[in-house]
């Protein structure tokens, strides 16, 4: 593990591009596995079995297929790809268990290749989609155990072209030298179940917090806690957990608090080492500030790009138009969303305010980062309620505006509500961070902070919503109401700020379920509205912080309003929710996706792709899912994770309500709850099935991840841990795909926004 100081040293504290350790990325670990069988499908000798599109150039050279193409993408709809066929002719690989492709993409100015490689088994197609290396054999190790391959019909390799960026040339050759299928032992991907590894925070552990692992399928009483000079400096006895997850053996080691770096030993098996001190989220931290750096749109990134999206704008409704650039490239660095740039910038300022006394060096850098966020949301805007909602930054583009070029202003300009209370809430915020920093900055956030909350006031009342989100979500929305009313209190100590939070808090109240469902009596729970018609839940974008941060903020900023019992008791209630649930996942302790009741499933939450079918079809196929998880009623049922058609991955989901228990824990000081949002953090830092960190860089067996433009980036969070098919547990499966594994800065955002109120 590399050093804290070494790590800011060498980046100088996350400006110069952070290098991965790529013996921990988990694509060397799957190149190495053993290969016990193998079947060349194609060696670079023949064109017999490949096809192709007649106006793509292709030749055999020195044993290798090899496409000619360019990279020119601007307004081309859709992307331009490279593609070739290898047909294989029905060919039975379920003896095999893997495919592995040896790809060179050769061209001159590039990071990164984004590439699809896919199988047809019985008409149907199933892809993987990782990014390749320019100039170099890339190994392409794709596990298909999960796909069926009785009767392979034909294999695909695609390269997408994404355009040519200033600093590139657009002529492109991709090289494919062997296809191979392979049978090698096969990766662990799907369920609870631990085999032969040990599940726990690679990141480390505070000191006073506690400190548990776990592992399964061994028949031992004890464990014991190295030092790195191989001393043992502690020994417990594991506990067993059975349940209807499985059957796990608990070490833990709470006890132990002397700070230092370890490895944990039960049995034949060993961790890798971890530290304990109260820095161990610190390495995270500026790992997350690497990957926001890399993010940035429009500025001159080192080993990623030159300055970028120069000519993308988004237009007003009357012709008028602001630039768009700027800010964070966001999912899968293809776009960028106002609600995750505001969130995002909100919560790096939040956690700045956290740890100025502590760590100046970490202070300044969360301010510049928070910065980036604040200038897009205060250039985006039109000054009429009207801003950027969602960019598209599709292709690279050579930033000339041309009169001919319709494709740089595609993003239309709209007026919502949340978006808007989002904006002034974050904007209020920098206002308060930067007033002693800079005071001409500052007051120009709060003037627009004041202008935007009025927009979001006036449009909530008058109804107004977007195209793209759809009608307003009263609980959200009124819950970021209040949390914006009061940053601006706290900004402006006008009291006019408290009476508008105080009216969104009993908006909030209403949406909340107060009495009881089931035989368990499940309260504390919100609905959408105030008629109870839906409940609040989320299949991928995840807000449900919202309410319950905009309930904890005001008692923070009005202990002594008359009012205050009534939003502690709807805290408390949603407390309550919370821990009559969290049991259903011992012993990882994972806070439950939803409540869902099957006759009140809200269709205008849940995106159905064109491809999959009619609305009333993807509403069987959600019930159906719904219905696998703990019947709480006749009609309802809790899921672990989050039902949904296509955006499956649940880090957003999780931390939204991992968000809402911290700021009760925050506000509350409870020990309990703080100690469930450390325990929802774990899980993403390899306190998983898989023993995998999701956090690309970070800790250990992190998986390649989902992106278009760049090459890989250190502190990368995806969307998050899926589900297989209508199951309610995990999968984590070698392939790159969206949107899952797709990095997105919105997952980051949420993480800090937890971190601000547990770290340190």
């Amino acid at each position: 593990m590399k050093k804290l100081e070494q790590l800011k040293h060498e980046s100088r504290n996350a400006h110069v591009f952070m290098k991965p350790n790529l013996k921990e990325d988990s694509s060397t670990r799957w190149s190495n596995k053993k290969v016990y069988e193998s079947l060349t499908i194609f060696d670079g000798t023949s064109l017999e079995k490949i096809s192709y599109k007649e106006d793509l150039k292709c030749e055999l050279i020195d044993n290798k297929l090899v496409m000619f193409g360019m990279t020119y993408a601007e307004g081309k709809t859709p992307r331009p790809t490279l593609s070739v066929i290898i047909n294989t002719n029905n060919l039975d690989l379920s003896n095999y268990n893997r495919l592995s492709f040896y790809v060179n993409p050769k061209a001159v100015g590039y990071q990164n290749f984004y590439f699809h490689f896919g199988i047809k088994n019985n008409g149907v197609w199933t892809n993987d989609a990782p990014s390749l290396d320019p100039n170099k054999v890339n190994h392409v190790a794709w596990e298909i155990k999960d796909v069926e391959r009785n009767n392979v019909e034909q294999i695909m390799i695609t390269a997408f072209m994404m355009g040519c960026p200033p600093e590139a040339k657009p002529e492109i050759e991709v090289e494919i030298s062997k296809v191979v299928a392979e049978k090698v032992d096969a990766e662990y991907d799907n369920g609870w179940d631990l085999e032969n590894r040990i599940a726990y925070s690679h990141v480390g552990y505070f000191e006073n917090q506690k400190k548990i692992a776990l592992t399964s399928n061994l028949d031992v009483d004890k464990f014991e806690l190295y030092d790195l000079e191989n001393k043992k400096v502690f020994e417990g006895s594991t506990k067993k957990i059975e349940n209807n997850l499985g059957c796990f053996l608990e070490l833990d080691f709470t006890s132990y608090c002397q700070p230092g770096e370890y490895t944990l030993r039960v049995g034949s098996l060993e961790t890798k080492p971890f530290i304990i001190n109260n820095k161990a989220y610190d390495s995270s931290i500026w790992k997350s500030m690497n990957f926001l750096r890399l993010l940035r749109c429009g500025e001159d990134i080192p080993g990623v790009h030159s300055h970028c999206h120069l000519n993308c704008r988004c237009v007003h409704p009357n012709g008028s138009s602001v630039p768009v650039f700027g800010g964070w490239h966001d999912a899968g660095d293809v776009s960028q969303f106002e609600i995750c740039t505001a969130e995002m910038a909100h919560a790096i300022l939040d956690l700045a305010l956290k740890v100025e006394q502590r760590d100046n060096d970490l202070y300044e850098r969360l301010l510049e980062e928070a910065r980036v966020g604040l200038n897009w949301l205060l250039r985006t805007r039109f000054g009429d309620g009207m801003r950027a909602m969602a960019v598209l930054y599709n292709v690279w583009r050579d930033n000339v505006l041309t009169p001919e070029n319709k494709s740089t202003a595609l993003n239309v300009a709209e007026n919502g509500p949340f978006e808007n209370f989002t904006a002034a809430a974050a904007l209020a915020k920098g206002a308060i961070l930067f007033k002693n920093i800079d005071p001409t900055y500052s007051d120009w956030c709060k003037r627009i902070a004041i202008e935007d909350f009025d927009f979001a006031r006036v449009g909530y009342e008058q109804g107004i919503y977007t195209k793209r989100w759809g009608p307003n979500v009263d609980s959200q929305v009124a819950g970021h109401g209040a949390l914006a009313s009061c940053e601006l209190y706290q900004l402006t100590n006008n009291d006019i700020y408290i009476t508008y939070a105080k009216k969104y808090a009993q908006i909030v109240l209403s949406c909340q379920e107060r009495v009881g469902l089931g035989k368990e009596k499940l309260r504390g729970f919100f609905y959408e509205d105030p008629k109870h018609e839906y409940i609040l839940t989320y299949e991928h974008r995840g807000h449900e912080q919202s309410p319950v941060q905009g309930l904890t903020k005001l008692m923070e900023v009005a202990p002594n309003d008359d009012d205050y019992q009534s939003w502690l008791e709807g805290v408390k209630l949603y407390r309550e929710y919370i821990l009559n649930t969290i049991n259903d996942t011992r012993p990882y302790r994972l806070l439950p996706g939803h409540l869902y009741v099957l006759d009140k499933l809200n269709m205008e939450r849940f995106t159905v792709p064109p491809s999959y079918g009619t609305k009333p079809e993807a509403l069987i196929k959600l019930r159906k899912q719904a219905s696998t998880g703990r019947k709480i009623d006749d009609n309802a049922y809790m899921r672990i994770f989050p039902i949904s058609i296509q955006r499956k991955g649940y880090h957003a989901t999780l931390l939204s309500k991992t968000k809402a228990v911290s700021s009760i824990a925050s506000v509350l000081n409870d020990e309990e709850l703080k100690q469930i949002a450390f325990d929802q953090i774990e899980w993403m830092f390899g306190m998983n099935p898989f023993s995998s960190s999701t956090m690309y860089g970070e800790g250990y067996n992190y998986h390649p991840l989902y992106v278009a433009f760049s090459p890989q980036m250190v502190g990368a969070l995806p969307v998050g841990i899926k589900t297989l098919g209508d199951n309610d547990e995990p999968y984590w499966p070698m392939a790159t795909q969206a949107v899952y594994k797709e990095i997105w800065g919105h997952t980051t955002g949420k993480y800090l926004w937890v971190l601000a109120d547990i770290w340190g």
